[in-house]
């Protein structure tokens, strides 16, 4: 275990819940406290992030953008990361709008990181919608889809194989998912979305004969044939409010299948054909900078400056260590990483990130749950097809297995302090709804009831959920001192608690051993 030091370094971000943790707001403030910081590397997961960053009056939601962007720093989209080029390019409008500078032109990406398009957000929906009470807790933007598509043409699957827990709707083409590398030959990019459009189309049409896919309050997918007018279920995610279109593909030959969506109105746009969504691909990626060789850029930055590597959800969700189904399709503990960075000769530090009580967007086991616990909560809500929004009871069990996940943690931040029961900061006037939390420090007297499951066993997966969902927290009243809590939490993880944060400000976080802060902040942060 090392310490969190100053100088050219790498630092891991990680979530040790099951996202929600602050990893955002934690690499804005790594960022501007450590001025020597170069890139983020965004090498997990894909556009389901919501990672809030607070600075002043300015608030921006990162999706694939590293989450210093505010700073003017680069960021890289490393393969396993999975790239959505039209949301990459809405959340770039936004950033724009908040003053970065050609924000695209920050953005560096690996040539091997698969893309998500429109079709697989349709495909995820259609899934859940499909599964019913049963859904996985997916927040509908098509990142497994994304991920269980490339595995079944590499596999060849056939129709009716199952991949990972995803049925195959058609037999899986011979044409290569698409990647941001083929995104410089359209003859390429238009022959991969025409082979993954008629791939989904069986599993779209399952969805038709029960009715439209619904989107936000504004947008729903239209079933083949007339439209019809659309009723709005009142939820969204909120990277489901950006207004692109995720399409049903028409029967008929390639060019002519439409994306097409249907809204309040009695009538509907078409979007573009096939080849017009490849050219709105193809603009995007042209906007950023195609990496010929991302390794050989990453060890450059690594040279440079303080590099940042930020994870995406949290530990909890892994996909191999996660409680399945109810998991991410990523890999999102850092011990992969970690060891790609050791055999390089780098030695990075990895901060683990966690709340003084437990969180849960969506479906899947949270002991500690306690739907009469009301915590201020200004970033999440319902999602349509994520479900509820759910808080919990501190959890050590669940903290100490995923310490165990993450494999090495060096030190822990703690955010939302604010929102304990002691705190002068609690964000409510007066006394009104401040929270009575507990703690669990075991589970029916069991301190450590979860065990570390093999590689790939998914029968010892779903033994980890089926605990988690039968288990009965030892709840005690959460001590009322802060030093205290934050002690429970360094026991837990195994690992000293370096980073605080009162608040969702910048300004509301401080590194261990120096109330104001550590270092300058950086000069390229014009927009203050």
């Amino acid at each position: 275990m090392r310490t969190l030091g100053r100088g050219r370094q790498a630092i891991v971000v990680v979530g040790l819940g099951y996202g929600d943790e602050s990893k955002g707001a934690t690499v804005d403030y790594l960022a501007s406290a450590l001025d020597d910081t170069v890139a983020v590397v965004r090498w997990s997961g894909g556009a389901q992030a919501a990672h809030n960053v607070r600075h002043g009056p300015r608030h921006h939601t990162f999706r694939q953008f590293g989450s210093a962007s505010l700073l003017d720093v680069r960021t890289i989209l490393r393969a396993p990361m999975l790239v959505n080029p039209l949301l990459l390019d809405t959340e770039a409008d936004e950033l724009a709008a908040l003053g970065v500078h050609d924000p695209l032109g920050l953005v560096a990406a690996d040539p091997a990181c698969l893309v998500t398009t429109p079709i697989h957000a349709a495909m995820n929906r259609a899934r859940e919608i499909l599964r019913g009470a049963a859904r996985h807790g997916s927040t509908g933007l098509g990142i497994g889809e994304t991920v269980a598509y490339d595995l079944a043409v590499r596999s060849r699957a056939r129709r009716g194989d199952v991949v990972g827990n995803f049925p195959c709707p058609a037999d899986a083409p011979a044409v290569p998912a698409l990647r941001v590398g083929d995104l410089r030959d359209r003859k390429a990019t238009i022959a991969a979305l025409d082979a993954l459009a008629a791939f989904a189309e069986p599993l779209l049409g399952l969805v038709d004969m029960a009715g439209s896919i619904g989107f936000d309050t504004d947008t729903r997918l239209a079933p083949r044939g007339p439209a019809q007018p659309a009723e709005s279920s009142g939820l969204a995610h909120p990277a489901e409010s950006s207004g692109l279109a995720h399409p049903l593909v028409e029967p008929g030959p390639r060019a002519k299948r439409r994306a097409r969506v249907e809204t309040n109105e009695p009538n509907h746009q078409d979007l573009p054909a096939i080849d017009d969504l490849a050219d709105r691909l193809m603009a995007v990626t042209r906007e950023i900078e195609i990496l010929d060789d991302a390794d050989r850029a990453l060890g450059a930055a690594l040279d440079a400056g303080t590099v940042i590597f930020e994870g995406s959800q949290g530990v909890l969700l892994d996909e191999w260590h996660g409680f399945h189904p109810h998991t991410t399709w990523a890999t999102v503990t850092p011990r992969h990483l970690v060891a790609e960075l050791e055999a390089a000769g780098r030695d990075p530090y990895v901060l683990g990130l966690t709340r003084p009580y437990a969180t849960r967007h969506g479906a899947g086991p949270m002991p500690t749950e306690d739907p009469a616990l009301e915590l201020p909560e200004p970033d999440n809500g319902p999602g349509l097809y994520q479900g509820s929004w759910r808080v919990g009871h501190l959890d050590l069990p669940a903290l100490r297995y995923a310490s165990k996940v993450a494999g090495r943690v060096d030190g822990v931040g703690v955010s939302h302090l604010d929102l304990l029961p002691g705190s002068a900061k609690w964000p409510v006037t007066g006394d009104a709804g401040r929270a009575t939390l507990h703690v669990a420090r075991s589970w029916s007297g069991d301190r450590d009831p979860l065990v570390l499951p093999g590689q790939r066993e998914l029968d010892a997966l779903e033994a980890l959920t089926a605990r988690a969902f039968d288990a009965r927290p030892d709840l005690e009243p959460l001590p009322e001192g802060e030093g205290e809590v934050l002690g429970l939490i360094a026991d837990a993880v195994g690992a000293p608690v370096i980073l605080t944060a009162h608040g969702p400000q910048r300004s509301d976080r401080r590194l261990a051993g120096d109330a104001g802060g550590v270092g300058p902040v950086r000069s390229a942060d014009r927009n203050q």
